[in-house]
């Protein structure tokens, strides 16, 4: 759609900005978490301290393409499933601006969420109550039981689902030094962003970079780990 070509637009030049951030910051590893069709990721392969990439897309047809993208880059490695809290099978909520599709339920009080649906055409009723399918969610923990993730940025980009993704880390998050976040504004999701804020300062995090987009409908937060030098 029209509206998703204007965001990715915007889109580059954020994510370009981002990486001109980040490439000072001895990053070998990036998680990519909703890396829907590998735009962030993208970007990244053209820092040369990153050995590898490890993007997760639950949507189909963003994976495929995702997937097809990189399939020449032995470094980028792509799965089609989500990670969350546990291991279990989920509802995705489908929205017709593909970035947005999310596992999280909405707030049909935002007017933020109003607005974005007589932009999108989207409508809250069929999001929460049809239009989507079940996908797969696993654990970080588990996924990189046997993986270290020192030395790695963890972006975490999933429209209102970061805190389950979070508290699938519970024991990997000590090793991570750098998270990327999404900070959506206008309270559109039924999760709230001061959830996440409470558990990253807990667990030994600290905000030293915010990323504003373009159209300042949200931010991206850098946090970095300040309880040891990773």
């Amino acid at each position: 759609m029209f509206l998703e070509f204007i965001f990715d637009f915007f889109t580059y030049f954020h994510h370009n900005r981002i990486r001109r951030y980040v490439q000072y910051l001895n990053i070998q590893r990036l998680v990519d978490v909703g890396s829907h069709k590998g735009e962030f990721s993208q970007i990244f392969t053209s820092v040369n301290s990153i050995k590898t990439f490890f993007c997760f897309e639950p949507q189909k047809l963003a994976y495929d393409v995702l997937k097809k993208k990189f399939k020449k880059k032995t470094k980028i490695k792509t799965f089609n499933y989500a990670l969350g809290d546990r291991n279990h099978k989920k509802k995705l909520y489908l929205s017709n601006l593909t970035s947005t599709t999310s596992l999280a339920k909405l707030n049909k009080n935002s007017l933020y969420l109003k607005f974005k649906n007589l932009l999108t055409g989207d409508n809250n009723y069929k999001r929460n109550g049809g239009g989507g399918y079940l996908v797969n969610i696993k654990t970080l923990d588990k996924v990189f039981k046997d993986i270290s993730l020192k030395k790695t940025l963890l972006k975490i980009d999933v429209e209102g689902y970061e805190i389950y993704v979070l508290k699938g880390a519970l024991k990997k998050i000590k090793e991570i030094p750098y998270i990327l976040i999404e900070h959506q504004f206008g309270n559109h999701y039924q999760t709230s962003f001061k959830e996440v804020k409470v558990f990253l300062l807990k667990n030994g995090f600290k905000i030293i970079k915010n990323f504003y987009f373009p159209t300042f409908h949200y931010k991206d937060i850098l946090f970095k780990n300040s309880y040891k030098n990773i």
